[in-house]
């Protein structure tokens, strides 16, 4: 299989049955240097780490395909109907198969071959192997799911209160600026215009306060008081309240709603 991939000890190269491979195969009276000297007309010249690396190179080709060709019996691998010559063909070496034989990573039988305790040393059941593998993906696709769920619902809960709370606020000052003001005769709707535009710049211009703002002002006027004074001195000095000129014999102004000091005022 093109995705199918077997795991190898990282200390292979060094594995005892190793060099007794590559020293089965380095030799001048075995198959690969017979098969050399006639096809190159010449004698094989290689050296022994090089076939120590040859030999790492063809186990892992000869155990890929022998485990997904194989059945697995307990910890060995057994491959029914072939001889030990096949594994020459896999490996691409003349004399391989007898050189696994030697070091006892193979054995004949009249059955076929046998890779004795190979799940145990080498490698996984390609099924059992597999179903790990699924099980493992499953089990991340569950716990990013959860992730992902979790996530969400903190970003949906933020936002629905956020927008409840944002609704409610709109809610409430839509309610406040949507109460009428029913101006009487003797006030200017300029004036009082004037006065609205000042106040919203100010904290606190809620319906109550324009209710007693137009409450403070009509009894001023009650009093004999001008709107137009009372209303532009307010601004000028910065007030967020209506109040009455000074009176000369000492008296306080009248105010409406919570104010500055009197200090702060400068009356």
């Amino acid at each position: 299989m093109a995705a199918d991939w077997i795991k190898i000890r990282s200390d292979l190269y060094r594995d005892p049955k190793v060099s007794v491979i590559a020293d089965a195969l380095i030799s001048p009276d075995g198959e690969l240097a017979s098969f050399v000297s006639h096809n190159c007309h010449r004698d094989m010249t290689v050296t022994r780490n090089v076939m120590r690396n040859v030999t790492v190179g063809a186990l892992v080709s000869v155990w890929g395909v022998m485990r997904t060709r194989g059945d697995r019996e307990n910890a060995d691998l057994i491959c029914r109907g072939v001889d030990i010559y096949v594994l020459d063909d896999i490996a691409d070496l003349p004399g391989f198969g007898e050189a696994m034989a030697s070091s006892g990573w193979v054995k004949q039988t009249t059955d076929g071959i046998v890779f004795p305790g190979f799940f145990n040393e080498y490698n996984v059941d390609p099924a059992t192997g597999s179903a790990s593998a699924n099980a493992e993906r499953q089990r991340r696709y569950r716990d990013k799911k959860k992730v992902e769920n979790v996530t969400e619902s903190n970003v949906t809960r933020d936002v629905t209160v956020t927008h409840r709370e944002e609704k409610s606020r709109e809610e409430k000052e839509g309610s406040e600026k949507s109460l009428p003001i029913s101006l009487p005769d003797w006030l200017p709707a300029e004036l009082w215009a004037d006065w609205h535009t000042y106040r919203n710049s100010r904290k606190g211009w809620t319906a109550k306060a324009k209710e007693l703002s137009l409450k403070t002002l009509t009894e001023l006027h009650g009093q004999g008081h001008s709107p137009k004074t009372i209303i532009e001195r307010s601004i000028e000095r910065g007030w967020t309240g209506l109040f009455a000129p000074a009176a000369q014999n000492g008296q306080q102004p009248a105010f409406s709603g919570p104010q500055k000091t009197r200090k702060e005022l400068g009356v």
